[in-house]
């Protein structure tokens, strides 16, 4: 870790910080990941993501929505 980078906090992170992360497991681009907050994903009040929450919306949403 670079000595200028702060460490990532899962609980509010930002569209690039998840975008970069996410990328890590497959394709994610930071427009896939606005199109999800568009369709209701969850996001904190200053727009970051809590990234346990955003996961089990996912998880929600591949299920059908149940």
């Amino acid at each position: 870790m670079d000595a200028d980078r702060q460490p990532l906090n899962p609980n509010a992170l930002t569209l690039a910080d998840v975008v970069r992360l996410l990328a890590k497991a497959g394709p994610v681009t930071e427009a896939m990941l606005r199109a999800d907050l568009a369709a209701g994903a969850p996001a904190n009040p200053d727009g970051t993501i809590h990234l346990v929450h955003y996961a089990a919306w996912l998880v929600r949403e591949m299920s059908g929505g149940d």
